[in-house]
């Protein structure tokens, strides 16, 4: 019995030191596959980003990455999805970089979208196309311009529109920037015309690392009106919270 004690004791005092001994060897492995990992994401040149919408058409979900393969050089691949109620959007396009520069940044962003009303099992609802949004920036100035056309008659999913919208913000500091906003609906068709026009004005407030905070208050100068024409609210206030994130 005491001659099996001494080797048990023995064999756990060996256990100890192999235990004690391969720590370090696994901390080194696994801070290796960390940076290799790392590295393989900044290869890759992938980054993306996520923001909520909540305006007049509910709250909305994106999700978007922006990809940067090598054989496209300064090129990027966006993709994004668009998500409010039933109904959810794809997007595809390619960012194009005019200039890149310590003190103007310029970047053009034509996409292509389709959308489907999952409440309707007949297939696409939406054409959205053409899409073309620009970033600017400038020292403290930045400008970002929204320009899409929503073509729903080919699939009975409602009227042809062109949407924009821009403004223009100035960075009092690193955390708040401030400015005018104009965003403009305009119908396609025989009984087209300027259906909204909202004009107001914008903050981004910086919310945490790599987070930005966007309200708009805005007054909507067109009288909104049904599928049958008749006026149902007036013109007012009207604006939107925006919660972006990326990484």
């Amino acid at each position: 019995m005491k001659t099996y004690t001494v080797w048990l004791v023995r064999l756990l005092v060996v256990a100890c030191i192999f235990a004690i001994g391969s720590v370090p060897m696994v901390y080194a492995d696994a801070h290796e596959m960390g940076e290799e990992d790392m590295a393989e994401e900044e290869a890759s040149g992938a980054s993306g980003w996520f923001r909520t919408d909540t305006d007049s058409l509910g709250t909305q979900i994106w999700v978007g990455a922006s990809h940067s393969p090598d054989f496209l050089g300064s090129l990027s691949f966006d993709t994004d999805i668009y998500v409010v109620g039933t109904f959810g959007e794809l997007d595809l396009g390619l960012g194009i970089p005019v200039v890149a520069s310590e003190s103007l940044e310029l970047t053009f962003l034509p996409m292509v979208g389709i959308g489907f009303d999952y409440a309707a099992a007949d297939g696409p609802s939406s054409l959205i196309a053409p899409q073309l949004f620009t970033y600017l920036t400038a020292g403290s100035i930045y400008f970002e311009s929204w320009i899409q056309g929503f073509f729903n008659s080919p699939f009975d999913y409602g009227d042809d529109s062109l949407y924009t919208r821009d403004f223009i913000l100035y960075s009092v500091n690193d955390t708040i920037a401030i400015g005018p906003q104009v965003e403009a609906t305009i119908g396609l068709g025989d009984e087209g015309g300027l259906s909204s026009l909202v004009v107001g004005a914008r903050a981004n407030v910086g919310y945490g690392e790599n987070n930005t905070l966007g309200i708009f208050v805005g007054f909507e100068t067109q009288p909104q009106e049904d599928d049958e024409g008749n006026e149902i609210e007036q013109t007012g206030i009207t604006g939107r919270m925006t919660l972006f994130r990326e990484w």
